[in-house]
């Protein structure tokens, strides 16, 4: 039997993955236009984003434009930990942990306290900032202890009225879609 958890993972990729490409790309590029005009994103020096898999938001073409203009770090998956290292160009990308594109070579990760913002993906999302992961826990785990704001990125039907929690689920400071910008302090 498939928990509430599991059966909402199924459900939301099953829709993702039915998106044509041309779809994830206008709808990312709505997306992305709403991230760098929030104040957040405009004020921070440092910013941990991700490197899309399977009809996430795409964030490649934020990461390649920002990073002439902020410092963007990208998640490194090592053993059971995530650790942000400085991206230095599509070049010096390789395939990591679940086919996720990694720094190579990094050298020196960023520790929470030199991050400004993180921009994370999310399976799903609820009204209430709540955030259904792909179940492993890194980004909970890293952000647990993190005192700094914290942005989802995902499409419409990614957000939906209530996510099952617990206590080591991290809390969102803003959800963002195509449509809309939630979090309890945004007009």
């Amino acid at each position: 039997m498939l928990t509430p958890k599991q059966l909402l993972r199924k459900k939301i990729s099953r829709l993702k993955q039915s998106l044509p490409e041309e779809t994830i790309a206008d709808l990312s590029l709505k997306i992305g236009e709403r991230l760098v005009q929030t104040d957040l994103f405009l004020q921070s020096k440092c910013i941990a984003l991700y490197y899309e898999i399977d009809n996430e938001v795409r964030t490649s073409n934020l990461i390649d434009t920002w990073s002439h203009h902020k410092i963007i770090v990208l998640p490194v998956v090592d053993g059971g930990k995530i650790h942000f290292y400085p991206y230095n160009g599509k070049e010096n990308l390789k395939t990591g942990a679940y086919g996720i594109q990694e720094p190579v070579d990094a050298v020196g990760y960023f520790a929470a306290s030199d991050i400004d913002l993180f921009v994370i993906p999310g399976i799903a999302f609820d009204d209430s900032c709540n955030r259904l992961g792909r179940g492993k826990g890194y980004y909970d785990n890293y952000l647990s202890g993190v005192d700094k704001p914290v942005i989802g990125l995902c499409y419409d039907f990614q957000l939906v009225d209530r996510i099952p929690t617990d206590m080591r689920d991290k809390k969102m400071t803003m959800v963002i879609t195509e449509s809309a910008i939630v979090s309890p302090h945004h007009q």
